[in-house]
């Protein structure tokens, strides 16, 4: 089992300034190489402190240099804001940088603001996504860009430095929306899901990309990576008061930072899947939405978490898990003992789990 860390570079509320967060956030990045996390993922995001992340390519290509064994991809690359031969020139260089250690994620954008800032229409995000996914796996494997769709003709033209060596299984993509599952199968890509609703209710978003994969590749589907706003504490008292602090603090953030309950989202063809936050509000409340959405994380003290992850198992089947741990104004301190505590008594414990496990936890 994979098990990833994310840095999500949530300045919460403008907590600190600019320059305090970003030494405070890479002082935490740092971590995750010794701590045994397997994969460092970095999101990218613009225009607020809800996440400093710019240029994912460019904190990566820093950290190929500053470590030795961790794989570093991007969570993800917003096709949509970007010239895809740039993407692909961009990730055939991390890949050289560190030597062969870069993962390349993708994800699609959903926040109008950003979209508006690249003076981008969300309408067309979709459409550009799913042209810019196929060009980019094709040529980050055959070494040449070309493309003859609608938003990126593209002559041949030749990549350099060339492939090192393929991505096949280092390509992941966040597909929470039915929309974007056709183009994560087609590619041949890991599909990634941020925890945010109960898991049976995402089931049939994962049995259609499981259908697809073997459909376009003839083969079973990689494990989902499931991604966690985390909190781990050896008091469970605390662990309960402060996941209920932090990741609904969080909750907060994204929606605001994403508009999720706008008219905007309720009329737009593209997010038909986030079009029911409106009317969610409107029936359960805002509290009862956070709570569902802390109830969704993976928060406790480890035993509380690893009995998390096997209920998840026993729903999902077999997966890669990925945790965040800094966000919503945490401390270092308390960011460095959460992390901590959890690679030393739940990353050994998943290291054991093996694949097909998740059929007796079901049963």
């Amino acid at each position: 089992m994979d098990i990833s860390y994310l840095t999500f570079w949530n300045n919460y509320q403008d907590h600190m300034t600019d320059k305090e967060f970003y030494k405070k956030e890479h002082a935490i990045n740092l971590l995750a190489e010794p701590l045994g996390f397997d994969n460092f993922f970095c999101v990218e995001h613009h225009f607020s402190s809800y996440s400093m992340s710019p240029d994912n390519y460019q904190y990566l290509g820093y950290l190929a240099a500053t470590t030795h064994r961790i794989k570093l991809g991007t969570m993800g690359a917003i096709l949509p804001w970007h010239d895809p031969l740039r993407v692909a020139e961009r990730t055939l260089v991390l890949d050289h940088l560190s030597d062969g250690r870069a993962l390349f994620g993708m994800a699609r954008g959903l926040a109008k603001r950003e979209y508006i800032g690249f003076r981008q229409e969300l309408e067309e995000s979709r459409e550009r996504f799913d042209e810019s996914a196929r060009m980019i796996c094709n040529a980050i494997e055959q070494g040449y860009m070309e493309g003859t769709g609608k938003y990126y003709p593209q002559p041949k033209v030749a990549l350099r430095p060339g492939p090192l060596e393929s991505f096949a299984g280092r390509r992941y993509m966040v597909a929470m929306s039915p929309d974007t599952v056709p183009t994560c199968a087609e590619t041949g890509s890991v599909q990634a899901l941020f925890a945010y609703k109960p898991w049976p209710e995402v089931m049939p978003t994962i049995e259609e990309y499981r259908r697809l994969y073997t459909q376009f590749h003839a083969t079973t589907a990689p494990p989902v990576m499931t991604v966690d706003l985390g909190y781990c504490d050896d008091n469970k008292d605390r662990a309960y008061e402060n996941a209920h602090k932090y990741v609904g603090r969080y909750f907060d953030s994204f929606a605001q930072h994403y508009e999720i309950f706008g008219e905007h989202l309720q009329n737009s063809k593209g997010y038909a899947n986030y079009s029911g936050a409106g009317e969610a509000l409107k029936t359960v409340g805002a509290d009862a939405m956070t709570q569902a959405f802390v109830d969704s994380n993976c928060w406790g003290t480890p035993q509380q978490i690893l009995e998390k992850y096997e209920q998840r198992r026993a729903i999902v089947g077999d997966m890669q898990v990925t945790m965040t741990f800094s966000f919503s104004g945490m401390t270092y301190e308390e960011v460095e003992k959460s992390m901590t505590l959890y690679a030393k008594e739940v990353i050994p414990e998943l290291r054991s789990w093996s694949a097909g496990d998740a059929k007796q936890a079901a049963a």
